[in-house]
């Protein structure tokens, strides 16, 4: 294939073939099987955001990690401070008396709510800990979990966003997308259209 092909230059500065695009994909560039496309300075494969996350948008899934964890850090107080609160005893209390623990149920719907959020708050500081390593070390995940080299020495987070490398403007002919393998066949004509009854 174009592997073979492939200067040594560009081998020696990082540059590799890919064969299920074929082309030429630049240094820290990888092929994602999700999304059957090869993304630049690829990270990782999120299925939370359902996307790839590369150079274009590694800060707006920092973002969301970072709002993710924020959210789930603030909960937590909020709600240990309305379980804890005397007002809430007090009326859980009289209700329970006056209902015969009807609304106990909810007592322990709120618990197992906190101990989610817990868990939430415990696993997106986890998460978001590791991206800030990853950040401090200019490794994405990739990187890290196949022990690759950053040839570039190019930042994470803070590097350039390049080039975009298509226009999602530009006009696009609806019919350059149908491929001939998929092209729908051509319905026939119905069975009376030539005259079946002497109409000429």
């Amino acid at each position: 294939g174009g592997a073979n092909h492939l200067p040594i230059d560009l081998t020696s500065r990082g540059y590799r073939w890919c064969r299920t695009c074929r082309i030429v994909r630049p240094p820290r560039a990888s092929h994602c099987p999700d999304c059957d496309n090869c993304v630049l300075r690829y990270d990782h494969h999120c299925p939370f955001v359902n996307n790839c996350v590369g150079q274009r948008n590694y800060h707006f899934f920092f973002g969301f990690i970072t709002s993710v964890m924020c959210l789930a850090i603030m909960v937590l107080p909020v709600l240990f401070w309305f379980l804890n609160s005397s007002s809430f005893e007090d009326t859980m209390k009289l209700l329970m008396n006056v209902s015969s623990g009807v609304l106990q149920p909810v007592f322990y719907i709120l618990i197992l709510a906190g101990s989610l959020a817990a868990l939430a708050a415990l696993l997106s500081f986890v998460l978001w800990s590791y991206h800030v390593f990853l950040i401090a070390t200019k490794r994405t995940t990739k990187e890290y979990r196949k022990n690759l080299e950053n040839i570039d020495e190019e930042p994470t987070l803070c590097a350039e966003r390049g080039p975009r490398l298509y226009d999602p403007w530009a006009q696009v002919d609806p019919m350059d997308l149908i491929r001939t393998d998929e092209a729908p066949l051509q319905t026939p004509g119905t069975m009376c259209s030539s005259g079946c009854w002497g109409d000429d």
